[in-house]
């Protein structure tokens, strides 16, 4: 049987949260080359739909640090908001603005400053370039260091949540009132899944966490990393944070879980057979517990 979930109204959910968006841009320093692809596909008698050659404009090295940070705030975005219903922009707890801005502030400043390394180095590997690519070298590849510019760009936008009862247009009453009961379903269904993403997140990280001890118990690898432990402990960290509706059975189970499972190092959970043991009894039954709260159907505990 599942648990029931605590959905307040709508209106409430306008009023904790706003809808945040992260737009990130890079060059992708690739080009196809005809001339290559042409060349070999005849080469191995293949037809002309059989591949497509691209040419890396700069060493793959170049970008790295832009591309590394740019993957971090996604992941950052993705863990600090809950989902909403269309693919772009995701729901912003208020209790969790500050910190979110903040930090996204810090890697707005780092994409910035990689891309200005970037760019500093762009004119020396491009006078490199004839010897890098040899015959495949275009100077029509490359643009001016101020085209360049304009290619990279980390962005956030921040928006209200739609209210129902601010919707105004020119239409006959029922029409309006339809629209305003159709919005307010979609606003207590992404509540909804906001908070079942919230106890799927958890659930995952403590089946994650009985997982890896398993696989030491049962010699199926000899390694336990850190993050094992310090992942659980940033998510239980951050869920107040993101607990929409205050949901006391969700934080209970959260102090649950930091009491029981977060109270050990890696290095007890690797060297101490008994802590282990301790600790997977202890999982598996905040696993059992939560599978009401997110409807079962998850991976089979182990061990």
């Amino acid at each position: 049987m599942t648990a029931p979930m605590t959905i307040p109204s709508a209106k409430g959910l306008t009023e904790k949260a706003m809808l945040v968006m992260v737009s990130i841009s890079q060059w992708t320093a690739s080009k196809l080359d005809p001339q290559v692809t042409e060349k070999v596909n005849e080469d191995h008698f293949a037809r002309r739909d059989a591949g497509r050659w691209r040419k890396l404009l700069v060493p793959k090295e170049a970008l790295a640090a832009v591309a590394a940070i740019a993957s971090e705030t996604r992941c950052f975005h993705y863990a600090q908001t809950l989902p909403w219903h269309d693919a772009g922009p995701r729901i912003l707890p208020a209790k969790n603005y500050l910190h979110y801005s903040q930090e996204l502030q810090q890697k707005k400043g780092a994409f910035e400053h990689a891309v200005a390394e970037f760019l500093d180095q762009y004119d020396l590997y491009r006078s490199q370039a004839p010897v890098r690519l040899g015959t495949m070298y275009n100077p029509k590849d490359y643009p001016t260091v101020e085209q360049l510019g304009r290619k990279f760009a980390l962005e956030v936008s921040v928006s209200p949540l739609p209210a129902a009862q601010d919707f105004r247009v020119a239409l006959a009453d029922e029409e309006i009132r339809t629209i305003q009961a159709g919005l307010e379903a979609r606003l207590v269904t992404a509540q909804a899944a906001a908070m079942k993403d919230l106890w799927q997140r958890l659930y995952d990280a403590v089946f994650r966490m009985m997982e890896r001890l398993t696989a030491l118990d049962t010699q199926e690898t000899r390694r336990l990393y850190t993050s094992v432990v310090t992942n659980l402990q940033d998510l239980v960290d951050l869920l107040p944070r993101l607990n929409l509706n205050d949901d006391p059975a969700l934080e209970n189970m959260r102090r649950e879980v930091e009491a029981r499972l977060c109270r050990y190092t890696r290095d007890d959970l690797k060297d101490n057979p008994r802590i282990r043991k301790w600790v997977k009894e202890d999982a598996r039954a905040i696993l059992d517990a939560m599978s009401g709260f997110i409807g079962g159907g998850h991976a089979q505990h182990q061990g």
